[in-house]
């Protein structure tokens, strides 16, 4: 084994002791009732703050140690071989810094191995001194008299505050949301009401977590034991376990502290902070008694010893929506693959990063949306492995994407202080103004001698990307355009990426290879299990890198853990079923494009989504309603701010928490909603704070609309947090670079005059207006139905509402009596007499005063959509 190898093992070590420092609180608060009293009781001595003379406090750390060897048998060997930095449990040696005690002493450390997993828990939570020792003294109580067992995990957005006038949330009394303690689910990240669910009492709180205890223990027997062989291959694997079953799990109940980190956050970021601090330490060989004396006396925690990389995809629209002779053509499956690849970009960039400098997958705190967030040691050696990976990625992306898009890397040093909560807010600011600088000095072309590409094109253009030569005089397309038809044909498919080092393709009946290995990695794709899981010879020898189940739950209640590795980078892929082929003549045209197999569960064509909104006409053959998609396109307003501004106390944990829930909304609910209730909607991206969807024009408005709701529920319908969006209606041949600027323009409309709102037909209208407009859409279609309204009518309200709106004329209050005029002239024409009353006072009411009169010019929207559906 090379050195990198050996010390990336080491860091392993360091980081499951760090990762799993609060194992305890998970199954203390489960209690399991096979701990003899006497084990109890001799571990509480050992590893807990004995207070007053009377009784042990935090005794989770001693159920930390006591609960270890549980997940000690699914891991690497912890007991036979190598143990560095640790001391070895074999023999008759000094154990006294052994993994478990280092994990386990946290709240009484005396070797810097355990003092420094004890400044990691701090920093990762801002403690000040102080702070600290009143936290270290309190007892396992919340503010509202919640013991441990009893407290549910608040939620970050509740709290968060942009308008000083909102009301007051610094009181965990004034908290009315908590978690759910489940599974992670795209269910179960959605927090309920407080009352009716928080537990006022021990028994049923404990048998909440004494079944997802049990659950978490019987599931990590998922995990392929070939894959234990290699530590960096399992810890990512048990990352994406630890947050499936603690997610939800308040990591902090004592002394009045808020709970409202999850366990599963805190872990995170006490590792990679854990991690990070014993590198700078081995590096500069000060682990000895007097480093654990500075970090115990905090005499150190101004130095720089952090080292923050953060990596942001840039190009990411011109990328994805890039044109070619027959981009059209193949758009469905050129948009899944480009949009997944730009997620495969920056999974495997941020890969390159850990395996450069020898860190654990703990090290990345976030990946979400094209940017990541990863802790490394500020050592010259760390520096220097980040220089040559931001070369080799630059050389790379100007290689196969001709700068059309890349991906900026930079470094911000840290030290421990700077993550106290007096200071973490400075920090996180420049953190966001070192990425925003790093746009503007793309492929560092200051430095490079020429900015003029050497490109020939012997074969032509590439026929679905036009600045990317053809490399296949036959097909006239180049490799990587070849990779984005297969993964867009592939997607709905398979369920797990492979990422191994670079060889020749991996074959097989069930493995499909992508053609351009990336960053030095070669990327296949496979969907059975059986298969994937027998890859232990490619684990043993380190070949096998990574192993990502990025399948998509079958339903919102489905449980997200599945043995391997989590991404969240899938979007939901409309598919042919058995139910379309019986109602297959609504195609058109388009109806000879596809053999409707379900067993092939073919991706539908952005024409066959076009059609999905159309219905059978009433009492003759044939179906009706426009031939249209909608393109949607949105993002979280003010994310900046929220980010920056919104925590009253910002930490890193917290930071990590809300950056990780706010993608889950977007990147696990979206597409599993989309696939429960929206099946013909394509999610081309959703994830971080935005999202790109396209589908057929009417459900697609309903689901915008859905979105806004669920996503109110999400933030524990805090005021402050919400998104806008924008919506195009067009006809399927569009090019898709055309549907995404006409979609960012409506979006930066919504936006325009407060945000919160969407645009639709080129009208902007607030999500609490929308609810009108539907009233209006179900009153038209009632009078339409009722009255057999012409066409020649309504369209002319058209006209009416272009003379109301217009403030300019000064025939604009004329619209009433026109309105009234029209209106008896078709009640008389068309209406039999004993009609005609009641029809000029409904027509006048619902159209007149209430749409034209109250909604103005928003009443196009209502009267767009009759017209629509008529067609």
């Amino acid at each position: 084994m090379n050195d990198n190898n050996s010390l990336l093992a080491a860091s392993s070590r360091v980081a499951l002791a760090a990762f799993l420092h609060d194992l305890g609180k998970f199954a203390e608060r489960a209690a399991p009732v096979d701990i003899s009293n006497d084990r109890l009781a001799s571990h509480l001595t050992q590893y807990c703050p004995f207070r007053e003379n009377r009784f042990h406090s935090h005794r989770h750390a001693a159920w930390t140690a006591l609960m270890f060897d549980q997940i000690e048998q699914f891991a690497p060997d912890l007991i036979k071989g190598d143990a560095t930095p640790f001391a070895s449990r074999q023999g008759d040696s000094d154990i006294t810094d052994s993994l478990i005690n280092a994990s386990a002493m946290h709240h009484r450390p005396e070797t810097f191995l355990q003092w420094m997993i004890a400044t990691a828990d701090r920093v990762a939570s801002g403690f000040e001194r102080e702070e600290f020792e009143r936290y270290n003294e309190g007892e396992d109580k919340t503010d509202t008299g919640r013991n441990h067992y009893q407290a549910r995990q608040l939620t970050i957005f509740e709290q968060i505050r942009l308008n000083q006038a909102g009301p007051d949330k610094d009181t965990i009394t004034k908290l009315d949301w908590r978690y759910p303690l489940k599974q992670m689910s795209p269910a179960s990240i959605f927090p309920v009401k407080r009352g009716g669910y928080e537990p006022d009492s021990d028994a049923p709180a404990k048998a909440e977590y004494r079944e997802l205890w049990e659950s978490f223990l019987a599931q990590m027997e998922a995990i392929p034991r070939s894959h234990r062989q290699q530590w960096s291959l399992w810890l990512d694997h048990f990352d994406s376990a630890w947050q499936s079953f603690t997610h939800a799990i308040p990591s902090a109940t004592a002394f009045g502290v808020k709970p409202d980190v999850s366990l599963y956050d805190h872990s995170k970021t006490t590792a990679a902070l854990a991690t990070a601090l014993w590198r700078w330490h081995e590096a500069h060989a000060q682990t000895d008694a007097e480093a654990a004396k500075l970090l115990k006396n905090r005499s150190d925690w101004d130095e720089k010893k952090f080292l923050l990389v953060q990596g942001d995809f840039f190009g990411i629209q011109d990328f994805i929506f890039s044109d070619g002779a027959q981009t059209t053509k193949s758009a469905a499956r050129l948009l899944r693959g480009r949009s997944f690849q730009v997620s495969l970009f920056t999974e495997i960039a941020a890969l390159k990063i850990l395996e450069a400098c020898a860190l654990p997958p703990t090290s990345q705190i976030t990946n979400a949306a094209g940017k990541f967030l990863i802790v490394a040691p500020n050592t010259p050696a760390i520096r220097e492995a980040l220089a040559a990976c931001r070369s080799e990625l630059n050389d790379w992306f100007l290689e196969h994407s001709f700068g059309q898009a890349g991906l900026g890397l930079v470094g911000k040093t840290a030290s421990c202080n700077d993550f106290l909560k007096g200071n973490f807010e400075t920090l996180l600011k420049e953190l966001f103004s070192d990425l925003e600088r790093a746009k503007l000095k793309r492929f560092d072309l200051i430095q490079r001698q020429s900015a003029v590409f050497d490109a020939a094109y012997p074969n032509g253009a590439c026929k679905y990307n036009g600045r990317l030569p053809a490399d296949n005089a036959e097909n006239e397309d180049a490799a990587l355009s070849r990779d984005q038809i297969k993964l867009g044909t592939q997607l709905a498919r398979q369920d797990r990426i492979l990422v191994l080092r670079a060889a020749p393709p991996v074959q097989g009946s069930n493995i499909i290879s992508l053609e351009t290995a990336i960053f030095g990695y070669q990327v296949a794709f496979t969907k059975d299990e059986e298969i994937s899981g027998k890859f232990g010879a490619l684990a043993a020898s380190g070949q096998l890198v990574r192993c990502w189940d990025f399948s998509l739950p079958e339903n919102l209640a489905d449980g997200l853990w599945h043995g391997y590795a989590r991404r969240y980078i899938n979007a939901y892929v409309p598919r042919f079923s058995e139910n379309d082929s019986w109602s297959s003549e609504k195609y058109g045209r388009w109806e000879d494009e596809v053999e409707f197999d379900p067993r092939f569960s073919q991706g539908k064509t952005l024409n066959h989504i076009a059609c999905e909104d159309r219905t059978p006409i009433t009492n003759r053959e044939g179906w009706q309603g426009q031939v249209a998609l909608l393109t949607l396109k949105g993002d979280v307003d003010d994310l900046g701010k929220i980010f920056q501004q919104g925590l009253k106390a910002p930490t890193f944990a917290k930071m990590a928490a809300l950056s990780r829930q706010l993608n889950a909304f977007f990147a696990i609910w979206l597409p599993a909603y989309c696939q429960t209730h929206f099946p013909n909607t394509y999610t081309v991206f959703a994830g971080g704070d935005d999202f790109f969807l396209i589908g057929p024009w009417r459900s697609t408005q309903q689901l915008a609309v859905d979105m806004a709701e669920h996503f109110k529920t999400f933030v524990a319908e805090n005021p402050d947090i919400h998104f806008s969006a924008g919506m195009v209606m067009s006809k399927p041949g569009l090019p898709i670079h055309t549907l995404a600027t006409q979609a960012e323009e409506a979006l930066d409309k919504a936006k325009g005059k407060g945000k919160n709102a969407l645009t639709l037909f080129s009208e902007r209208v607030t999500w609490q207006e929308w609810p009108k407009l539907e009233a209006a859409q179900a009153e038209l279609t009632r009078l339409g139905e009722t009255y057999r309204l012409s066409t020649g009518y309504v369209y002319g309200l058209l006209h009416l509402i272009n003379l109301a709106t217009d403030c300019a004329n000064p025939e604009a209050p004329m619209w009433r009596s026109r309105f009234a005029y029209r209106t008896r002239r078709y009640v008389v024409d068309k209406l039999k007499p004993e009609q005609r009353s009641s029809a000029q006072t409904q027509l006048a009411t619902a159209l007149g005063e209430r749409g034209i009169g109250e909604l103005g010019s928003k009443f196009r929207i209502p009267l767009f959509n009759y017209f629509y559906r008529q067609r």
